[in-house]
């Protein structure tokens, strides 16, 4: 569940980790501090833009993905704006590109990338990167760092701020995916071990930041809720900030409520949600997301229940791995997509009028357990 604090962070315990080296008690704080005026929002435009071989390149509402701690764009779009003619398999299992100069062909699941001359025989030895092209959305996603090895260029793939599908902020270092205190254009920006961005206050290193909405850490000023930071950005003197003391003015996409009623009243569309879940599972939170997506999530204390359901026919799931099995199956005249390994079922997608729903298992379940809940959707 999203806390409003942070549990402490050291050095220590995360590794390759860039924090800021702030000084001891140095510094004196002015008591006539006043409360900094800051920019809160970032444009959607700025989220849309990847930068691959010195290009900006809009990507529209397609939304990069991280999957497994890779950065993933779409393949059309991407390759496209680099120069390649894009020709997709009518399966949308595989595409080949071809600029000319260089072509090659990439295949979803398989983790391996090359490049050959257009012109004249001889190809390079394929590499891994860790993640094999997905498909999500009828669109073939492909780890960002392939076009360091097809433009030939380490540094092909730049540095740049992105949003992902479930509308959170996230930092690419040239291909990766920054985690932990990062330094951008001179100000400082945190992201979780999964990479998002945070804002409100952190605690890293036995000491207190302030955040921005827009991430940027609060330096030399009196934060919203009226505590002074230093020019360190750490928090000063006087009573340690609690989280019962926090008021912070400061909105993060997810909101929690204690109820199904008290959520609906920010949403513009009519919550459903299950009505069976297997009795060993308790619900663990109850949120919404840029007041566009409901969600709720239960817990056996191993397994994890994930329900969501918000406007639009998109893969709203978060889920993108790809799986061994992927079967559709009709529910009450609802056409479900069951997906996942083996016996088990992690993933149930599906599309009514222009709602899109999904439930996930961290651990999977059966195949008739799925359907039951599925059934009590209402």
């Amino acid at each position: 569940m999203k806390k409003l604090m942070i549990g402490l962070l050291t050095v220590a315990t995360v590794t390759g980790m860039t924090v800021p080296t702030f000084a001891g008690d140095i510094y004196s704080i002015d008591s006539n501090l006043e409360q900094r005026l800051v920019s809160t929002n970032m444009s959607n435009e700025l989220g849309n833009n990847v930068t691959i071989g010195g290009k900006n390149i809009n990507i529209g509402n397609l939304n990069i993905l991280v999957n497994k701690g890779r950065i993933m764009v779409p393949l059309k779009t991407t390759a496209k704006s680099l120069g390649f003619k894009v020709a997709i398999n009518k399966d949308n299992k595989s595409a080949s590109l071809d600029n000319a100069d260089i072509k090659t062909q990439i295949q979803i699941g398989i983790d391996s990338y090359y490049y050959e001359s257009s012109k004249a025989i001889g190809m390079t030895a394929p590499e891994e990167l860790g993640e094999e092209p997905i498909l999500v959305d009828n669109n073939i996603y492909v780890p960002i760092k392939m076009y360091n090895i097809l433009l030939n260029d380490s540094n092909a793939v730049g540095s740049f701020w992105a949003k992902t599908k479930d509308g959170q902020w996230v930092y690419v270092d040239k291909g990766e995916l920054a985690i932990g205190w990062k330094l951008i254009q001179n100000k400082w920006y945190f992201m979780n071990s999964s990479g998002i961005m945070e804002n409100g206050w952190i605690q890293t290193n036995g000491n207190w930041y302030y955040l921005y909405d827009n991430g940027e850490m609060a330096i030399d000023t009196i934060t919203p809720d009226g505590y002074k930071v230093d020019l360190n950005g750490k928090w000063d003197f006087g009573k340690k900030v609690s989280i019962d003391e926090i008021k912070t003015g400061i909105s993060s996409p997810i909101e929690e409520f204690k109820t199904i009623e008290e959520a609906q009243k920010v949403l513009d569309f009519n919550v459903t949600f299950p009505k069976e879940i297997p009795s060993e599972y308790d619900i663990e939170y109850i949120s919404t997301i840029s007041k566009e997506l409901f969600q709720i999530c239960y817990t056996d204390g191993k397994d994890e229940l994930l329900y969501r359901m918000g406007q639009g026919v998109n893969n709203i799931s978060g889920d993108y791995n790809n799986y061994k099995n992927n079967n559709i199956v009709e529910i009450d005249d609802k056409k479900i997509k069951l997906s996942g390994n083996d016996d088990f079922i992690k993933l149930a997608t599906w599309n009514v009028n222009d709602m899109s729903y999904s439930i996930s298992s961290s651990n999977g379940i059966s195949k008739d357990e799925m359907i039951n809940i599925i059934k009590s959707v209402k």
